[in-house]
Formats: structure tokens, C-alpha cells, sequence
């Protein structure tokens, strides 16, 4: 992002991993030996269930990146590739220059401040930069292709939460940025050191700045538009989930498209025009309630980013819904988390959410990760 955030090019092969026999509120560490390793802490209550606290963020992998703290939420190693999700911390003057990505799309929620977003470029000269100032509680998607970038000028911090498809953008952090070794410790200036970095990764990836005043770069048929979207729901669709939380839903798979991550959900080979995945990207707010709610199985990655309150979690199944065999030791597990937690869930986990806490609603950032309806057969066999 920026001169600073253009991805790194890396072949990512897809493997499985399992946890095997994990108990009830392990932590794991997760790609912590060996040389230039970034160890991926994560608290793992049952199998299928990944979550990560902001009390533990500090053990996270974190970098200097634009002169921001990006600390990793859901790395490549833990999403399968398909999906990468940061906490930003921006200072006051902290941000990426406008820029293109080519390789993935980019979503930011501002929880905390108020952040100047560019979001294209105009289509006559002098070619200025359009931006808009984005308040908190608005999401901001960045598709594959045009113009994006953003700066902190409000003279207060603001804190976003980033979430893109597919992986890449974790990479490029740890190759383009300055590792954090004190999380609490003042966010240095961006250095020369670092623009050089993340021009040469910038220019392996085909990623690029976009210099003022010239013509945006024509965007391949079928491109989205950028999308920007307030909880509030103006203008947005308003749902009920199966819990009964009042859904605003702040992107639609039609929306986000399915251009990227072709590679994450099917495997090789690289076909043009491949389908990638997609998601449905919604603002929840559940009120208080005496019970769990039935649990459902969604065939998706399930993640939520809690906001406000405390939001519960049962993991395993009611009495009523049938209990697949590796979680049959594991039926009714609960965990509660405070703001700023990351809980992501595999597909087939049975689960339900509920808020306990009397008095205050519970509010949580809601992103389902749908795979292509069909991953077409390769031309040819595999050995």
C-alpha cells in the first residue's frame, strides 16, 4: 500500500493444516521456528475455531509499514490464502500514497477517527485525485485495479480494520516493513530504507504508485466500483441473521465480484478469467439475550471482528443438530470476547453467538468467505 504497501510476488502452495487433538482454550504457536519465521499466536478453543484477542496482538507479527502499525490478524498459513486480515493503527499524518494493486482487492473499516480515502482518479485533466473524508463506522472497498490510498489529516489517531482477498499483502508487510519489537512503542517515520524496499517488491508484484496528474489506468472489463458504506444503513440492505442481530449490510457479493483469489480456492493452474472467491461483508448488532440461540453450520469461513460489548460464543451443536465426529468432544463449548477480537470459523463448525451482557448491545463486523460455486477442471491431469 502506497510506495510503501505494494504486495510482494510469491507462489503460495496449498497445503492443509490441523490442529489434531487441540484442547479448549490452547494457544498455539503456528510458524515460530526456524530462520526469518513470524510466529503466528492464536487461541484455539476447539478444532475449526482460530481467535486472536487484542491482549495478544503484541505476539503477533507486526510491522512499520507508511508510517502505520500493521499487526496481522489472519495470515496466509492461517486462512489457506485465501484471505488476510490487519489491525491498523494511523497516526496523525500516517497513511499509503494513492496506488494500484494487482493482484487483490482491499476492504477498510475505520473504527476509530477520521481517515481521507482516495478513491479514484477524475477522468479529465488535471487528473486530481478524488477523496473523501470517512468517518468512523464506514467501510471503504478498493477493488482490484483502480486508484486507492489514504491519509490520516485530522490531527487525531484513527484505527482500521483491513481485510483483503486473497493473501499477499501479510507477505509484503514482513518483506517491505521494519519488524515491531516494543507493539507499545512510538511509530517511527517512514525511512529511505523502506521506500526502497517496498518499490522493489512494489515492482516484482506489477503493483505501482500512481503519481498526480496523470490518467487512471484503464480498468479490465467487469472491474467493481469502489463502495463506500456506513452503519448507519442509508442506502444499505438490513437484514435479520440467524440469531436474531440486526444485520447492515455493507457489501454484496455483487459488489465485491469475484476477480481474485482464483488460484486460493481451486489450486493450479493460473487460467485467465477464472472465478475467485467473494464475500459478504456485514455490520451486526445483537441485543442482550438470556440463551443461545440455535446453532447453525454455514459452508463458509466464518470471521467476526468485535466492536462494542461482549459477544459469546458456543462452538459444537444443540441438542437438536447432529455433531460431526471431530467435535463430538467439543458440543457446547463457550468463549466470550471483548472488542477488537478476531474469531474466525472453519466451514462445518456448528456455532451460535449470543449476547449475555445486560444492558449493552453487542456489535461485531460480520465477513462471510464464499468460494467460487464450481472450480472448473484443469485442461489437463495432474499427477
Amino acid at each position: 500500500m502506497q510506495i510503501k504497501q505494494f504486495m510482494t510476488t510469491a507462489v503460495v502452495f496449498l497445503f492443509v493444516l490441523g490442529f489434531g487433538d487441540i484442547g479448549y482454550t490452547q494457544t498455539v504457536r503456528f510458524n515460530c521456528d526456524g530462520v526469518d519465521a513470524e510466529c503466528l499466536v492464536s487461541e484455539v478453543p476447539t478444532q475449526g475455531v482460530r481467535i486472536v484477542r487484542e491482549k495478544d496482538y503484541p505476539k503477533r507479527p507486526a510491522h512499520y509499514l507508511s508510517s502505520n502499525l500493521y499487526t496481522t490478524l489472519a495470515a496466509a498459513r492461517e486462512t489457506f490464502n485465501k484471505f488476510v486480515a490487519f489491525d491498523f493503527i494511523v497516526p496523525n499524518g500516517g497513511g499509503p500514497l494513492p496506488h494500484t494493486h494487482s493482484s487483490e482487492w482491499e476492504t477498510f473499516y475505520v473504527e476509530q477517527g477520521t481517515v481521507t480515502f482516495t478513491i479514484g482518479v477524475e477522468d479529465k485533466p488535471p487528473f486530481n485525485f478524488i477523496e473523501q473524508d470517512v468517518p468512523a463506522g464506514t467501510i471503504i472497498y478498493g477493488p482490484q485495479g483502480p486508484v486507492h490510498g489514504f491519509i490520516n489529516k485530522s490531527g487525531k489517531p484513527a484505527r482500521i480494520f483491513s481485510f483483503a482477498m486473497p493473501a499477499g499483502l501479510d507477505n509484503f508487510f514482513h518483506v517491505s516493513g521494519d519488524e515491531v519489537k516494543d507493539w507499545n512503542a512510538p511509530i517511527p517515520p517512514i525511512g529511505l530504507p523502506e521506500i526502497l524496499r517496498t518499490a522493489f517488491w512494489a515492482e516484482q508484484r506489477g503493483d505501482a504508485l500512481h503519481f498526480p496528474n496523470t490518467p487512471a489506468p484503464m480498468p479490465v472489463p467487469g472491474t467493481p466500483d469502489h463502495v463506500v458504506a456506513s452503519i448507519t444503513g442509508a442506502g444499505r440492505p438490513v437484514e435479520t441473521g440467524p440469531f436474531g442481530e440486526r444485520r447492515v449490510v455493507l457489501l454484496t457479493p455483487n459488489e465485491v465480484g469475484n476477480k481474485t483469489g482464483a488460484t486460493a480456492f481451486c489450486g493450479p493452474p493460473p487460467l485467465p478469467g477464472r472465478p475467485g472467491g467473494t464475500v459478504k461483508y456485514s455490520y451486526l448488532t445483537l441485543a442482550n439475550q438470556t440463551d443461545f440461540p440455535a446453532s447453525i453450520t454455514s459452508p463458509y469461513t466464518e470471521v467476526f471482528y468485535t466492536q462494542g460489548g461482549q459477544l459469546s460464543f458456543r462452538f459444537g451443536s444443540n441438542a437438536n443438530a447432529n455433531v460431526p465426529p471431530w467435535l463430538s468432544n467439543g458440543g457446547g463449548r463457550t468463549v466470550t470476547v471483548d472488542p477488537l477480537t478476531l474469531v474466525q470459523i472453519d466451514p462445518g463448525v456448528p456455532f451460535s453467538i449470543s449476547n449475555q451482557q445486560k444492558g449493552v448491545p453487542a456489535t461485531a463486523i460480520s465477513v462471510s468467505v464464499i468460494p467460487p460455486p464450481v472450480c472448473p477442471p484443469p485442461p489437463f491431469p495432474f499427477p
